[in-house]
């Protein structure tokens, strides 16, 4: 089946029948339009390396990465490399963003937890992805929202809470301020994917019990300069039930909390 994928030229709009917010207004009509452009070459790039398939490549074009960048980096945001947030942290490279996506397997109708939140744009991806429309095309809000996400630095939690709710996303993310190497505090949530944006030297126990049987956590492993991304597939309900495969190596921000590599 073949997609057409369009990308809006000027300001990106996300609205809802109860939100309706444009983008920063503080980015000029020329920064902008080179955006655009960085965009779209990265957009036919990533088709033709074949990345991501192209349900993935859909949520990229609709969630404006320029809004979860600090300021000083907009015009870098079309770069495909990290950038630095605040509070230690960087926004991932638009690939490894999307690869997070591929590797956990995750479909409209599931239900993914993110560990780090950041400036949320991996969560923004996400909820493209498994949150459900309406006819006009505009994320449906839901009581039960299908994708939960936890930081565990308070400046982070703010600017990613601050993020997602100018661009309308929180009718779909909930969002919480809290030790994610613990998982998500409603313990009796299972999860069809966990997606783990810092790199830890164990895969957090209590992440694994909040996996649906046939879930999915990826995760990079390690605590030198190098990681080893890893896919854990949890196949039963035994605590040792569960397979893992090395995907790739990368390069993250160590684990914070109790499981992480920072305490």
């Amino acid at each position: 089946m073949s997609h057409i994928f369009i990308l809006i030229r000027g300001e990106n709009v996300i609205s809802s029948s109860n939100c309706m917010q444009k983008t920063s207004t503080n980015i000029s009509k020329k920064l902008r339009e080179a955006l655009y452009r960085e965009k779209k070459e990265l957009l036919e790039f990533y088709k033709r390396i074949n990345l991501v398939p192209d349900y993935i490549l859909e949520a990229f074009i609709r969630v404006p990465r320029e809004e979860f960048v600090l300021p000083k980096y907009i015009k870098y945001a079309y770069v495909d490399e990290p950038l630095p947030l605040i509070d230690n942290a960087t926004i991932s490279a638009i690939s490894m963003s999307l690869l997070l996506i591929k590797y956990s397997g995750i479909k409209q109708g599931d239900e993914v937890l993110e560990i780090g939140t950041g400036s949320g744009y991996q969560a923004a991806l996400i909820a493209e992805v498994v949150c459900p429309r309406n006819k006009k095309g505009e994320l449906i809000a839901l009581e039960r929202k299908p994708v939960c996400t936890i930081e565990i630095s308070r400046k982070l939690y703010e600017l990613g809470l601050s993020n997602l709710r100018k661009l309308c996303y929180l009718k779909c993310i909930d969002i919480k301020h809290g030790d994610g190497s613990l998982g998500w505090p409603d313990k009796a949530r299972k999860f069809d994917a966990i997606i783990v944006t810092a790199a830890g030297s164990e895969i957090p126990p209590p992440l694994i019990k909040q996996l649906k049987i046939g879930g999915r956590l990826v995760m990079p492993i390690g605590t030198g300069f190098w990681q080893k991304l890893v896919r854990l597939v949890k196949v039963g309900e035994n605590e040792n039930d569960y397979e893992i495969e090395h995907l790739e190596d990368v390069r993250f921000v160590p684990l914070r909390g109790r499981y992480g590599v920072e305490k």
